[in-house]
């Protein structure tokens, strides 16, 4: 066989191949035996079993489109990331981790959930109670600035096993704190790193129960008041 010949065939042999995996999911004996009978949703609760038959209902086992169903789970607000597993023909792993609850956000008379990256959270999918206590961010500037969102959360974290953080006031350059004990404290947004830092070389030496008042938002000096 010439090598002509035996080029011309491994072509037209690709050439199938190519048109057997392109149609072959509509092929209803195929589609039978490779379709999705089974997905396991880990991680969250808050899908129904109509989302999930919508998602996968045109999908196929085998020919499998991760990144699609990626793009359909993520479209709904409690998904943050996703992975998807096959297991066995026919059965499905989805791994979901949830968007959680950060804080209450107040701005421009309106109130959302918001989580530690400052996406607002769709209440239909959050029930929040008494009992789950986050805190209260109000936003003072004209526009929304997720950046200045997410560093209240470095200041909660920062600061999660010594000061019992309520509120968050967001206004312009600085960040204002008040304690469930009435304490209000004072973070520059622009140096906020250095502005923590201060804050926790002055509260090892001095202290902060006898003071009502602390500003950490100067470079060169802090401000207390008792």
């Amino acid at each position: 066989m010439s090598k002509k010949i035996k080029i011309i065939i491994a072509s037209f042999w690709i050439l199938l191949c190519a048109l057997f995996g392109l149609f072959s999911p509509t092929i209803p004996f195929v589609k039978e035996i490779f379709e999705i009978k089974k997905v396991n949703v880990k991680g969250t609760d808050k899908f129904t079993e109509k989302d999930i038959r919508k998602i996968f209902e045109k999908q196929n086992w085998f020919f499998i489109d991760k990144d699609e169903i990626k793009k359909q789970l993520k479209e709904f607000n409690f998904v943050k990331e996703v992975e998807i597993n096959r297991l066995f023909v026919g059965e499905v792993d989805i791994i979901v981790l949830e968007r959680q609850p950060f804080a209450y956000l107040y701005y421009k008379k309106k109130r959302y959930i918001i989580d530690d990256e400052g996406v607002k959270l769709d209440p239909a999918y959050y029930k929040l109670n008494k009992k789950q206590k986050i805190p209260v961010l109000i936003y003072n500037d004209k526009t929304l600035d997720k950046n200045k969102l997410k560093k209240v959360r470095l200041i909660k974290e920062s600061f999660k096993d010594l000061l019992n953080i309520r509120k968050f006031y967001i206004y312009k350059s600085q960040i204002a704190c008040t304690t469930q004990d009435g304490k209000n404290i004072i973070f520059s947004i622009e140096d906020l790193e250095k502005s923590i830092h201060r804050a926790k070389i002055f509260i090892k030496k001095e202290g902060f129960k006898q003071f009502s008042y602390l500003n950490f938002s100067f470079e060169s000096m802090v401000v207390v008041r008792r």
